[in-house]
Formats: structure tokens, sequence, C-alpha cells
């Protein structure tokens, strides 16, 4: 069917990457459609691309875009035609290959082989990728319907954290609901809003934080949250969907003395990263209690420090997203006022 489509037509090149343009990968899926052929649809985004335009230049953007088609087009091979869709985006045409292991099994070498890759000459730029696909006649019939289930999937795979394939199952993310940008504000607002809600209409502190914490956990697909302080771990909340159940007081003050003092806050996307700045100790004890990736904010109001809000991730290394840092950071906030003009410490609860 591929050669049906691609044979003795001169079919349009996009300038910067050389791979087929958003027209061409597009007809070609309609085309296996009107064959009725059997075949998976991915779409890929380059996590934080926005962060390279804005930190290195859209002169090194543009060479992050054509070195990852590159690696794209390497790693599917024969097995998948690739297009560029647009800006730092591409559609993947899988033909034959619905199989869901078969599928799972192809994405997760194509996702190893762009996980943590760097471009040529660019220090510390390091790039990862998240992945969404569907099945063609497994989850949809037509070109539209088909493409909204792949786009949820991959907006399945931005709040999971990035860096990630998924897989549509209608089990599982059937009811997912696409945002536009006004929308995601608005959900930013009442998140928010809800944060203080938390605090303030609970009987007592402890019971806002508990449900509070629960809360954030649940809407940010957090596996573990909590609040870590030199003495111990408080207000524990365990993510059903975690794949480990042992957490405990990182007995190490690294976090806690490395959270930054303007923002209240330190991440490390994947605890493998900590042996690289000398901090071994600290990967042992995180990766016995199965953490894949962490986020600290610090609880404070004025000089008055409580501790953090601990935010693990067990599934995968995280990469945490600014709008996932500022709700955490909020939160840590909220919760530093509440015990300041309550007068109370995390041991008084």
């Amino acid at each position: 069917m591929c050669e049906d489509f691609f044979k003795n037509k001169e079919l349009k090149t996009d300038f910067l990457t050389g791979l087929y343009t958003r027209d061409v990968i597009v007809d070609y899926a309609k085309h296996l459609l009107g064959q009725s052929s059997n075949f998976s649809l991915a779409l890929i985004d380059i996590d934080n691309f926005k962060n390279v335009n804005d930190n290195y230049g859209h002169t090194v953007g543009d060479h992050v875009i054509s070195f990852m088609a590159d690696k794209l087009k390497e790693s599917f091979g024969e097995r998948g035609v690739v297009g560029r869709f647009g800006g730092d985006e591409f559609m993947v045409v899988i033909p034959e290959i619905i199989d869901y292991d078969a599928v799972w099994s192809l994405l997760r070498e194509v996702h190893k082989a762009v996980d943590g890759i760097s471009p040529p000459k660019i220090a510390n730029l390091y790039l990862t990728c998240t992945f969404g696909l569907s099945r063609c006649p497994t989850d949809a019939k037509d070109y539209d319907s088909l493409f909204e289930l792949t786009d949820k999937a991959l907006y399945r795979g931005k709040i999971k954290g990035r860096n990630c394939f998924i897989i549509y199952l209608e089990s599982k993310h059937k009811n997912i609901q696409l945002h536009s940008a006004d929308d995601t504000t608005i959900s930013s607002m009442q998140m928010h809003t809800q944060i203080f809600r938390f605090l303030t209409s609970a009987p007592h502190i402890a019971d806002g934080i508990k449900d509070l914490l629960l809360f954030l956990g649940s809407n940010l697909m957090i596996d573990h949250i909590g609040i870590q302080t030199r003495d111990g771990l408080y207000f524990s909340q365990i993510h059903s969907l975690s794949s480990s159940q042992n957490f405990k007081s990182i007995k190490d003050s690294f976090f806690l003395d490395n959270v930054s003092p303007s923002m209240g806050i330190y991440n490390i996307n994947d605890i493998n990263h900590l042996a690289d700045i000398g901090q071994k100790n600290v990967m042992t004890e995180c990766r016995e209690q199965g953490i894949k990736s962490s986020l600290y904010a610090a609880i404070r109001f004025n000089d008055e420090f409580f501790g953090c809000v601990r935010a693990d991730s067990t599934s995968t290394a995280r990469i945490w997203q600014y709008k996932d840092m500022d709700l955490l950071i909020t939160a840590a906030n909220a919760i530093g006022m509440s015990l300041h003009y309550q007068n109370k410490t995390l041991k008084d609860l």
C-alpha cells in the first residue's frame, strides 16, 4: 500500500527537515483508509521546545527540529513514514502494525532512541519527546476520529509529565477532554482558587493539608506527594496507580538544602543524574523507594521555613512542567501562610 501511494509521485517535502509535509502525510493516512488497510497513526512532540527557542535562539531551534527529524526517520526506518506536521510536531503513519504488543515494542524502541539525545555542538541540551498513538480500525475507522484519539493519547502523555509514549485505549482515555489555551488558563485559575479553599474551609489545618495534597496528587498525576522536613515525612498521599508504595523520609538533606532561595523550588527530572553531581547516596535512597524523579517546593512565610512539599514520580522520569511547578509552589506558600497565622509547626499537627 505504501508503494501504491508514493509510486511515480512528486510529493512535497519540508524545506527544513526533508520530511514529507503535513498535507502529504495526512493524505497518505487517508489513502490507507480508502484501501481499508490496517495502520497506526502517531503524533510526536519535542518536549519543552519553546524553552529551546527562548534560551538558545531560533537558529538552534531549527537545528533541533532537523536533528530530531533525522533521528525519528532513522529509528522508524521502513516501519513508518515520518512527516513534519508543524512546528516541533511530527506525524508518523505505521502501515500494518496494529497489534498492541507490537506497537508498544516499536514505540519503546523509538522512544529509547531519542530519549535524552543531544544535538552535535550544543552543550547541555538534552532532548526528549512525547508520543501519542491510535490504531485503525481498532480505535476508529475515519481520519478525523483517528486523529482526535491520537491527539488525546499525546495530550495524556503531556499531562503525565512528558518524555513517554501513550497508546490510546478506550477504557483509559475515552473521557479525556482536549483543552484550548483559554481553557487551560481558566483551569489554572480554578486550581489556584481551590488550593486556598482547601486550607481556609477545613475545620482543622491538618485536614485541609491532607485534602489539598490528595487533590494535587490526583489532578497532576503525582505518584506520591507529602511534606518533607529534616525530621520526617508528613501527610503522605500515594496515587492508586503508583508503581511503588514504599515512601519514607529522605534522610539526606540534599534536597532541602538546594531549594532555590528565589523560586522556592528544587526539582530533578531523572534521579540517575544525581550520580553526575556527586550525590550517589541520595540516588540510592530514592531508588530504594522506587523514585524516578522528584520535586521539592519550600513551605515558608517570610523568614520562617517549615519544610517542603515533596512530589515523586515512580513510573518514569518526569519533566516537571511550569504549570505543575506553579501549582506546587502556590500550595507550599499557602501552607506556610496557614501555619504562620495559626502559630503552628508541622509537629503540632
